[in-house]
């Protein structure tokens, strides 16, 4: 079938688009509630969840690790979900981590500024000032956000395959909308699409239980599947490490085989790397 990842801003109404389109298609939806939801998997407090997709990052997280934990925990979730394929995924930045699957409908869903103030206004009970503050804090911290987590301008019509201005289209017609562009053959998942999302599901997955797993999260590794066998690389500070980590990347579903291709500089020196 597909995937559909939706890039929304506040007052827009992409949430409930997306979540139209699930119904009328009986895909699973996923929002930014249930992306969260899918991170405690890893077995830390996900409460920062929202601030490392959704908000301006500050000069202090460059030296916080646990901001770099959560971004690999919601990246790994992401990429789950699309590797299962016939699902709506909004928000979290998910329409800019699968921009790199061919057969993934991106979709921008926005509208005018008045528009989406009166609609928050509405919403949230908020006086106009109240609502248009809102309305711009969120788009210039989610530009922010994305701009220093992946370099990309979320307002870059490139980036989409379909754009909804949901002040002339309303829910059900842009839930249709997405739905007939779904028709598309390059969007389609064929064999090689599938094989390309569950490789990506499990370098993601992989990464994430390495740097959840206190044994493992400060060693320098890193991994790469490809046609479902997980490569292990970088370097291990000892051979418990190397050990731990081998036991958490052979754990990823989907992998086929591993490789060990890590180092352990002071016990390694002069050798070939195992394999």
């Amino acid at each position: 079938m597909s995937i559909v990842a939706i890039s929304d801003t506040l007052g827009s109404r992409g949430d409930a688009m997306g979540r139209e389109l699930a119904r009328r298609l009986g895909w699973a939806f996923a929002d930014r509630e249930s992306i969260g939801k899918a991170a405690e998997q890893f077995g830390e407090a996900v409460g920062e969840l929202h601030d490392v997709i959704e908000t301006r990052p500050t000069l202090w997280e460059r030296f916080t690790d646990s901001k770099r934990r959560y971004l690999l925990y919601v990246e790994a979730s992401v990429f789950e979900m699309a590797a299962r394929d016939r699902v709506v995924i909004v928000g979290h930045g998910a329409a800019i981590m699968l921009r790199d699957l061919r057969h993934a409908l991106r979709v921008r869903v926005s509208a005018p500024e008045p528009v989406r103030v009166a609609r928050v206004r509405e919403a949230e009970g908020l006086p106009n000032g109240g609502a248009l503050d809102a309305v711009r804090d969120s788009d210039r911290e989610r530009a922010a956000r994305m701009r220093y987590l992946y370099n990309v301008d979320m307002d870059d019509a490139f980036l989409y395959d379909l754009t909804i201005n949901s002040e002339r289209v309303n829910v059900e017609e842009g839930a249709r909308l997405m739905a007939e562009a779904l028709q598309l053959q390059r969007v389609r998942t064929t064999p090689e699409a599938s094989a390309d999302a569950t490789d990506r599901a499990a370098t993601a997955l992989a990464r994430a239980r390495l740097a959840a797993d206190p044994r493992t999260r400060s060693q320098r590794l890193t991994v790469e599947t490809r046609n479902g066998r997980l490569a292990l690389r970088g370097y291990a500070d000892s051979e418990s490490h190397r050990l731990a980590a081998l036991e958490i990347v052979r754990a990823v579903p989907g992998v086929i085989d591993t490789a060990d291709e890590s180092v352990i500089p002071s016990a390694m020196a002069g050798e070939f790397p195992r394999r």
